[in-house]
């Protein structure tokens, strides 16, 4: 049956308001969408390697990775009507700087001039899209980056592990046969579109310039993206065609070594070659650890605090501190030489920022103790700074100025001296306070210890204890909460609110010694094996440690804080717990909070 005409024009403008939708942004509107989505959720870390990335490409490229255009003149350029920005360009670019409105120019302008090169990918040669696309190439990946045939894989892969000495052989000047330069131009131009040479490109961009910059690496990116190239067109290319052009790679990279296909030899290809094939959530998902999100929670959350905020954050500080046994973990000049370290060492691998790190915290806590240890043990914990670092008469403040004048070869040597550092469990909290060195930068010390205490114990959480953890974040519990009361469960909650009300004389109760017999001991202990009471006392801790220290001070509210946690403990697993148990358990807790006000309300009836 026909369609009527009324009808086929509505779907006809139905669609083409579809295609115009579609194409909004030129014939890659998908990609530049995802892109604009992506790029407005990169953390401060992220957002530094891409700068780190951008700076590489600079020292090689002589393509405009450098321009001095301003934020505000590509805005004004794009809301001009002189006609220098296409509609689909200036309709992208008034999306992007409405996304990153609150970001820095250079950020700005960087994440501008990839999005411009993404619109413009099918009619950009591969190594001038690269050069504007490939620093955020391993945190937004390219459409069509994992569909890589075998042989760009694993050329990729060989490519990143290759020598200063051997990138070298690549930046000799060379030249091919004219007719195997036609007949390689010949089966581009049928294969316009392939990926490989620009999957070459943006790893050879992200890679050499750590080996060889200027002239030198320009010459070894363009041979690398040569060997793409022929990669991509080796079904249209005779053997002879082939090894000619392949020549000036041969000696470096044997154009045989590429058919290897094993199933071994392509998960290490795959692993290698993570900066152009991984998505994000592959690469970074346990970045800060176990308790990934909560640190990324609190990285972004913290950042957002506002000044009445940190007034209370500091506040709550103090009175933590007035009740726990142990002075700072980290004083302020621990925290600055640390945040220091990190900062500087942004360039090496984790292995080697893990050891810089620990070397640095150690000497930090060494120097800070104040007659604590002997010079014997302030001499052990610099062996790894020295002879850049003389340390006899040094505070933590000093040690801090003077780890700030270490060059790049000092930090090298400081991570080969130090220590062996357990990189799993170390890793994590160097990525996190690498996350948020921009954020610390522009704080006070008291804001910059609270932070890093908060921070420490949240990637640590499951290896502290519930109480140890509640120390430490207790300041930021309100403002950037860690803990869903919905998971709790009704009576466990109705406990934590009975904690955050309690009164002098309720905390002077708690206070009082107590103690369990072995038999109860061991019932509780039972209950507890799965784990699962760690919420309750967590967040038992966290209310007391800020309650108690307003109503009882020094020892006597520590020990209150410790019976607050232990009611915590018992009132999670109750249910594991005979009636007669749970009543013993809950002797020290009952006189300040009664069992039965825990029961919920009876209901009236009409």
């Amino acid at each position: 049956m026909g369609v009527a005409p009324a009808s086929h024009g509505l779907l006809g403008r139905i669609q083409r308001a579809n295609d115009v939708a579609a194409h909004r942004f030129g014939p890659h509107t998908a990609e530049v969408e995802a892109f604009i989505v992506a790029v407005g959720q990169l953390t401060p870390w992220q957002w530094r390697q891409v700068q780190t990335t951008k700076r590489l490409v600079a020292s090689v490229s002589k393509d405009g990775a450098g321009a001095t255009d301003s934020a505000r003149s590509i805005q004004s350029a794009i809301r001009s009507s002189d006609g220098r920005i296409s509609e689909p360009m200036a309709r992208a670019g008034e999306v992007l700087f409405d996304t990153l409105a609150k970001k820095s120019d250079d950020k700005q302008v960087a994440a501008w001039q990839a999005m411009t090169a993404l619109i413009m990918r099918s009619n950009l040669p591969a190594l001038k899209f690269a050069v504007h696309y490939a620093p955020f190439a391993t945190l937004i990946p390219l459409s069509g980056s994992d569909v890589l045939d075998p042989r760009t894989r694993r050329f990729v892969a060989l490519l990143e592990g290759l020598t200063r000495d051997q990138l070298a052989g690549l930046a000799k000047r060379w030249r091919v046969e004219a007719g195997a330069s036609r007949a390689l131009l010949q089966a581009v131009a049928k294969h316009r579109h392939a990926r490989s040479e620009e999957a070459v490109a943006v790893a050879a961009l992200s890679f050499i310039p750590h080996h060889l910059v200027g002239d030198e690496g320009w010459t070894a990116v363009r041979t690398a993206v040569h060997g793409g190239r022929v990669l991509s067109a080796l079904a249209e290319l005779t053997a002879e065609e082939t090894a000619q052009l392949w020549s000036p790679l041969e000696t470096t990279i044997a154009l045989a070594s590429l058919d290897v296909d094993d199933a071994a030899t392509r998960q290490a290809t795959n692993r290698s070659t993570r900066r152009v094939l991984a998505a994000p959530p592959a690469k970074t998902a346990a970045a800060y650890g176990p308790n990934h999100a909560e640190v990324a929670a609190f990285i972004r959350g913290v950042a957002e605090l506002s000044p009445i905020q940190w007034l209370r954050v500091l506040d709550r500080r103090k009175l933590v501190a007035s009740v726990t046994r142990e002075g700072a973990v980290e004083p302020a000049g621990v925290v600055r030489s640390i945040l220091i370290a990190l900062e500087a060492t942004r360039e090496l691998d984790t292995y080697s920022r893990c050891r810089a790190f620990a070397a640095v915290e150690r000497a930090g806590y060494v120097i800070e103790s104040h007659g604590g240890v002997n010079l014997e043990q302030v001499r052990q914990a610099l062996t790894p700074f020295e002879p850049s670092i003389a340390f006899e008469a040094l505070n933590g403040g000093g040690f801090a100025h003077q780890v700030a004048t270490l060059e790049r070869a000092d930090w090298q040597r400081i991570a080969a001296a130090a220590p062996e550092a357990n990189v799993e469990a170390v890793a994590p909290l160097v990525n996190a306070g690498t996350a948020l060195i921009d954020f610390f930068g522009g704080r006070t010390d008291d804001e910059a210890v609270a932070t890093w205490h908060a921070v420490s114990a949240l990637v640590h959480r499951h290896q502290l204890t519930p109480i140890k953890f509640a120390a430490s974040y207790a300041p930021f519990a309100s403002a950037i909460p860690v803990t869903n009361p919905r998971s709790l469960g009704a009576m466990v909650s109705r406990y934590v609110t009975a904690v955050g009300r309690l009164g002098a004389s309720q905390c002077a109760t708690l206070a009082q010694p107590w103690q369990i017999g072995d038999d109860l001991s061991n019932a509780l202990s039972k209950a507890l094996v799965d784990g699962s009471a760690r919420a309750g006392e967590e967040a038992a801790a966290l209310a007391a440690v800020v309650t108690v220290p307003m109503r009882l001070a020094t020892a006597g509210g520590w020990a209150a804080v410790k019976t607050a946690a232990f009611g915590g403990r018992v009132i999670a697993v109750r249910t594991r717990l005979t009636t007669e148990q749970l009543e013993a358990l809950w002797e020290p807790i009952q006189p300040a909070i009664p069992l039965a006000s825990l029961s919920a309300p009876a209901r009236v009836k009409r």
